[in-house]
């Protein structure tokens, strides 16, 4: 047998209108890694789980178990590159469709949509933005570019007769203007999305640690059990609802290593992730009425915002609460906020939002003395001149 190395691909074969097939799907996988690191990290500091094992590979640093998200952190870096690498594959793919026109509308619309979530994920979860090794600027303005590749995603969806891009660019654009605090237009944007429609990202079970779902791998108990449900609000509020939507599985084993707080501790392993191949949740009909009745809570509506929630635990299976003034009321909205978006990657931005606005009620836990969003990766701070000094 023989193999001939082709060698190097050329730069401008990608301006290839048959390269565009891949040049998306490098998109969609760029932002999973993202999300990935982001998710599982941000999930463990928002303590929506509980560190239980090893610290290295799949685990939670020593820092990270005590909230923090430090400039000086080198683990942190993974986190600041994978995000960024998934804007500017996304951003640059852009650049080389529109140039030499696309193949298919669909396929500019499944890229407008990749830079639409790869921005909405940094706008969410870093401290600050930077845009292509430029200066510092406020963590709004990933947002802002994530409305505007929103925008034309769903400018362009009409073209594709897809429904799902349709409510997947207005879904997106709905969450970025209500962190936007553009009320008004989220919930414009949200009331066009049907109940039932879903937008996740896939991953694969193939043995490839980028391609795995990074939460169900480090706790899968072949061989990590690095995280757990054990003494996070989330056992509680599992073992007296049942709500599904926050499953855990109650074990007779420990994590796989004693942790700095507690030793060896009880493995309680997440259950909304069931397999490497698991995907994560984008967006959501479920998280459109949401911000409908965060906006109705806004507007002083009480009890429109409840009915509102009261549906989405209906749709459950879990029966109606009942909140009898205004701060409840929010209270009630922020535990399902919680609840529904678990483990999404969500919670850190939703905290940073809520405290920046003095909203009323109190969140699912208390968060005090542990960080809100990631900071600028030490890789960037390294060599962006617009950074130093």
């Amino acid at each position: 047998m023989e193999v001939t190395n082709p060698g190097p691909v050329h730069d401008e074969f990608l301006n290839d209108k048959a390269a565009q097939p891949a040049l998306v799907n490098g998109m969609g996988r760029a932002f999973a890694q993202g999300l990935n690191w982001i998710a599982y990290t941000g999930a463990a500091v928002a303590r929506e789980i509980h560190p239980s094992g090893s610290t290295g590979s799949f685990g939670i640093t020593n820092r990270w178990q005590l909230g923090e998200l430090a400039p000086d952190d080198n683990d942190l870096n993974t986190h600041w590159e994978q995000a960024q690498r998934a804007r500017w594959l996304a951003e640059e793919g852009i650049r080389r469709i529109e140039k030499v026109g696309p193949a298919s509308d669909t396929l500019l619309v499944r890229a407008y949509l990749w830079a639409g979530y790869a921005n909405r994920l940094l706008g969410e979860n870093m401290c600050e933005a930077v845009i292509d090794g430029g200066p510092p600027q406020p963590s709004r303005v990933f947002l802002e570019r994530s409305e505007q590749w929103f925008t034309k995603a769903l400018d362009k969806a009409g073209a594709t007769g897809r429904s799902d891009l349709r409510y997947a660019a207005l879904a997106g654009r709905a969450s970025v203007r209500a962190f936007l605090g553009r009320w008004s237009e989220a919930v414009a944007d949200a009331r066009q999305v049907p109940d039932n429609f879903v937008l996740r990202v896939p991953y694969y079970d193939l043995g490839d640690d980028p391609q795995r779902n990074r939460i169900y791998w480090a706790s899968a108990g072949t061989p990590y059990r690095a995280h757990t449900v054990w003494n996070t609000v989330y056992e509680a509020y599992y073992r007296q609802t049942q709500d599904p939507r926050v499953r855990y599985r109650v074990t007779n084993q420990t994590g796989d290593a004693a942790i700095d707080c507690c030793g060896r501790v009880p493995w309680y392993p997440q259950e909304k992730y069931t397999s490497s191949a698991s995907p994560i949740t984008l967006s959501s009909g479920r998280e459109m009425r949401l911000i409908e009745a965060e906006k109705k809570l806004r507007d002083g509506d009480r009890a429109g915002a409840v009915a509102l929630l009261n549906l989405l635990r209906a749709g459950v299976g879990l029966p109606p609460e009942s909140a009898p003034d205004l701060e409840a009321a929010w209270t009630l909205l922020r535990r399902e906020r919680a609840v529904e978006l678990w483990l999404e990657g969500r919670q850190l931005g939703d905290v940073f939002r809520w405290e920046r606005e003095r909203a009323p009620g109190r969140h699912i836990q208390d968060l005090s003395g542990r960080d809100r969003c990631f900071p600028i990766g030490i890789t960037e701070l390294n060599t962006n001149p617009n950074l130093r000094g």
